[in-house]
Parts: C-alpha cells; structure tokens; sequence
C-alpha cells in the first residue's frame, strides 16, 4: 500500500473527528433544547431524501428514466412507510437495485 494513501486515510480520520469534537463537547455540558432535539432528529430524513431522489428522478438512460431505478425508489419509498425506519428503505432500495440488474443481466 503507498504510504500516502495512509497519511491521508489518517489526516481525514483527524479532520473528522476534529470537526465533530466541539459538538461533543457542548452536547455533553449542556442541555440541548427540545426543538433542537426535534430539528435534529430530522437531519437523517433530509440527507437521505437529498441522496436518493435526485438519482431517481434525474438518472436518465437514453432519453428516459431508468426503470431500475423508478422500481427501486417505489419499493424504498413503500418500505420506508411500512417500517418507518431509513435503514430498512434504504437496504430495500439496494437489494430491489441488484436483484432488477441481475434479474435483467446488467450485472
């Protein structure tokens, strides 16, 4: 493995935890307001709407939508209201992704 790939695998996991460190610490000092808890429970829901509706509505094959892709983001979408949790939405759209692509012969 290049040596350079390690200093940089260690700068980012510094970087990291640096930026999360202040948060931490004010989080475990003081008492976070209820409509900030609120606000920030959130925060999952909007980054995962962010990651995976622009793919489905803009991954264009063609000219035209991606049927894989329309299938995949119904059954998460379904899923997603059954269950009520992100992770089991987001491993349906994935396994409904590979097994379409598999199923087409794409993989």
């Amino acid at each position: 493995m290049n040596d350079n790939i390690i200093w940089i695998v260690l700068l980012m996991a510094l970087i990291t935890y640096l930026t999360r460190f202040p948060m931490l610490l004010i989080s475990s000092r003081w008492e976070i307001p209820d409509w900030l808890r609120r606000g920030l429970a959130m925060v999952p829901v909007g980054v995962f709407s962010s990651m995976t509706i622009p793919p489905i509505l803009f991954h264009m094959r063609e000219g035209a939508w991606s049927p894989e892709y329309i299938v995949a983001g119904t059954v998460s979408l379904a899923v997603g209201l059954w269950r009520k949790q992100i992770v089991w939405a987001l491993v349906a759209g994935v396994v409904v992704i590979a097994l379409y692509r598999h199923a087409v012969g794409m993989i």
